[in-house]
């Protein structure tokens, strides 16, 4: 399990700069640099929804489970990240495109 730390203020899953998700999906399978990566669970939160309304009433965990699909991550072991703290950036994204792997480092040869 990988801690992670959440900068998308306004994603709905995002309380308290953690993920109320069990767990998320690192996409950009062929990234070889950080902006090439995103959060593929990303939903943006909208005016009257908050975290709570997700499944997080309890508060969110501090680790979870990483899916990782960026294969060129020096991270990525089998499809999971194995880092041992990821941050997500992209406050203000509207799309998950506009968010990232702050924590993604390229194994290119």
């Amino acid at each position: 399990m990988t801690n992670l730390e959440c900068n998308v203020k306004n994603c709905y899953y995002n309380k308290s700069s953690k993920c109320c998700r069990d767990g998320i999906n690192v996409e950009g399978q062929d990234a070889t640099v950080i902006d090439a990566t995103y959060c593929g669970d990303f939903k943006e939160k909208t005016e009257g929804t908050t975290a709570q309304a997700c499944h997080c009433s309890a508060g969110p965990e501090d680790t979870l489970d990483v899916s990782c699909k960026a294969k060129n991550c020096v991270f990525n072991d089998n499809s999971k990240c194995h880092a041992d703290k990821i941050t997500i950036s992209g406050n203000g994204a509207k799309h998950e495109s506009q968010t990232e792997c702050g924590s993604f480092e390229c194994g290119c040869k």
